[in-house]
């Protein structure tokens, strides 16, 4: 990526950031002089046209801040609705990257041409996210597979837009220092960086399959701990490649397709919530971006959660579990 089009895309962030926040300083402004019914009225509006324009240069820069909304459209705690009904677009693909790319790219990182690797290769992507897609494929020993592919120059710009990013949380924290998110951008700068690494997402991936015993007991619901999920098998890796076993599945928010399949809803959800407190209490170890485009349901019964995208990760001290452990129990027994 280009000095162009580093400048192009800094000066777009900063110009929507600073039309957002002279927008609702505006707001704050107009809000005493006027009643309550207006006032909720007007916030609302200005919500609403910010979300818009938030939604607008994520779609147009993609990158990281295609995560950046990704995370934000899961925070119904801290943002009004309108970025939430927004921003869950998110959670959806993003428009594919060229063929001849992507084949390039497996060749390079691979070492071998797509049609010495497998036989069947899908043109259209199952998904296109903010730094791969990914297209089911086949391979010479007739194993179903999907092939995880890194955008070209992607690094370049996910670091950019860190640097990006971290200026306005500063310049944030400077004009509004209620409002100080540096240990959030912090810990973005730290881990994104490893998600470029397809071979971290292996071992990830390899790591939360082994301490969920998954291949070891998957019939055997007998075990202590027992956590009915599914996770594809690693076939090969490399830094912008990544093989996995392919798993055939309907999405977690797809309510239709979950209706028709006759799902268990509760028992989906205690599925899920049961391998997250095993990797979180038990493991120590777990994925850190549990948004709905990071799960599939089987469609199969039992119909079972399939967890996917282990890139980022995070680890946890056992003083750490426990303490999370005592302040989960202290909450759910009304102690807190």
């Amino acid at each position: 990526m280009g000095q162009g089009s580093n400048f192009r895309r800094r000066l777009k962030v900063f110009t929507v950031a600073l039309t957002i926040y002279l927008d609702y300083k505006t707001i704050q402004k107009k809000d005493k002089w006027i009643t309550v019914d207006k006032r909720n009225d007007l916030w609302e509006k200005a919500h609403e046209r910010n979300a818009n324009r938030l939604l607008s240069a994520i779609i147009e820069l993609e990158g990281l801040w295609v995560k950046l909304g990704q995370y934000l459209s899961t925070r119904a705690d801290v943002l009004p609705d309108a970025y939430i009904q927004l921003l869950k677009q998110l959670q959806d693909s993003l428009p594919p990257r060229p063929l001849s790319e992507v084949y390039q790219t497996i060749e390079k990182e691979l070492g071998k041409p797509k049609s010495e690797i497998f036989t069947d290769f899908d043109e259209t992507p199952l998904a296109t996210a903010s730094i791969a897609q990914v297209h089911r494929s086949r391979l010479k020993d007739g194993r179903d597979v999907v092939v995880k592919v890194q955008h070209k120059g992607i690094k370049d710009v996910i670091l950019q837009d860190l640097k990006n990013a971290r200026t306005i949380v500063e310049w944030i924290a400077w004009a509004e220092p209620q409002f100080d998110f540096s240990p959030v951008i912090d810990e973005w700068c730290n881990e994104a960086p490893r998600e470029l690494d397809f071979n971290i997402e292996a071992e990830n991936t390899r790591k939360v399959a082994r301490n969920l015993n998954y291949r070891s007991r998957q019939s055997d619901s007998s075990t202590a701990n027992y956590v009915d999920v599914l996770i594809p098998e690693v076939i090969q890796s490399a830094e912008k490649v990544l093989v996995l076993e392919y798993m055939d599945g309907v999405r977690l928010n797809d309510k239709a397709a979950l209706e028709a399949l006759g799902v268990d809803k509760q028992g989906l959800v205690e599925s899920i919530t049961r391998a997250y407190a095993h990797q979180i209490y038990i493991d120590g170890f777990f994925n850190g971006d549990p948004h709905p485009g990071n799960f599939l349901v089987s469609k199969e019964p039992p119909f079972r959660p399939v967890l996917l995208d282990f890139g980022l990760t995070k680890s946890i001290s056992s003083n750490m579990k426990q303490a999370l452990a005592k302040m989960f129990l202290a909450s759910a027994e009304e102690l807190f």
